[in-house]
């Protein structure tokens, strides 16, 4: 059962409200590397917080293209769901895309407002917020048939 356009947006936008871990694979100097972070969302694009020295943040840094994958722990194959993405990945560098991808952040994670105030505002000194936009993203969903894969690739993909 293929999606219209709109279900299919509909049921990726419920998958990032849903899950809270995004697993990001980027590529650098010393190879690929896999790293799983909380992200917050708005509309297909994706933000989190991490350190700019971290080797993910620094593979980033060195090829911007990335994969994410974002999906629920199952033991039945049947409830497997999830979603597939490639885009591109950027550090934000522009002090209100920054503000506003924190907001998102701290809207999702509320924790994360100690970290502003106090000892603990030297962790968030270190950090950097980031941003993915999707080029492709395919939606993985059993509970429609085993296997079932349908791809969204947004119209505008461009991070300008």
């Amino acid at each position: 059962m293929i999606l219209t356009e709109a279900e299919l947006e509909s049921a990726i936008l419920e998958e990032l409200r849903r899950n809270t871990v995004l697993t990001l694979a980027a590529v650098g100097v010393a190879g690929p590397h896999a790293v799983s972070l909380f992200y917050a969302h708005d509309n297909f694009d994706i933000y989190w917080l991490s350190d700019p020295k971290t080797r993910h943040s620094q593979n980033v840094a060195y090829s911007p293209s990335t994969a994410v994958t974002i999906a629920a722990q199952q033991t039945d194959y049947h409830k497997i769901k999830g979603l597939q993405m490639e885009g591109e990945t950027r550090r934000l560098g522009d002090a209100s895309e920054a503000t506003a991808g924190f907001d998102l952040l701290v809207d999702r994670y509320p924790f994360l407002k100690q970290f502003a105030v106090g000892k603990l505002a030297r962790h968030l000194e270190a950090a950097a917020v980031y941003s993915f936009r999707p080029a492709k993203i395919t939606l993985i969903d059993n509970a429609r048939g085993f296997g079932f894969k349908q791809t969204l690739e947004p119209r505008e993909i461009s991070n300008d």
